[in-house]
């Protein structure tokens, strides 16, 4: 059984899913949450939108999962960005890393598993 040659790029289907999960939670945590939360919800919400995020983008991204990760999280940066928010902008730039450190995270369990069985 000869194995599949291992994919290399982006895989669109990983970047709609991460991107799509990104972009709503970011939408959410900006808009509907700043009247009923305080700063510190909207913040922990906020970071885990992005680790949800860049968990699909490592589970999905094949054999690029830090740059799926880099690249599902610039909806919610760029959102962060642009619409005003509690947070601080370092604040929204700094959870941006929590993406592809997720995806590696997820990929590395996944390999890890694939191999143990």
């Amino acid at each position: 059984m000869n194995p599949s040659a291992p994919s290399h790029g982006f895989r669109p289907g990983a970047l709609l899913v991460s991107g799509v999960i990104n972009l709503l939670g970011a939408l959410l945590v900006l808009l509907a949450m700043p009247g009923a939360a305080s700063d510190s919800r909207i913040a922990s919400a906020w970071a885990l939108v992005q680790f949800i995020a860049g968990v699909w983008a490592g589970v999905l991204g094949a054999n690029s999962p830090f740059l799926h990760g880099l690249a599902a999280g610039i909806p919610a940066l760029l959102l962060g960005l642009v619409l005003p928010s509690p947070m601080p902008a370092q604040f929204v730039v700094v959870t941006w890393a929590v993406v592809p450190a997720a995806a590696l995270l997820a990929a590395a369990i996944m390999r890890f598993m694939r191999r143990r069985n």
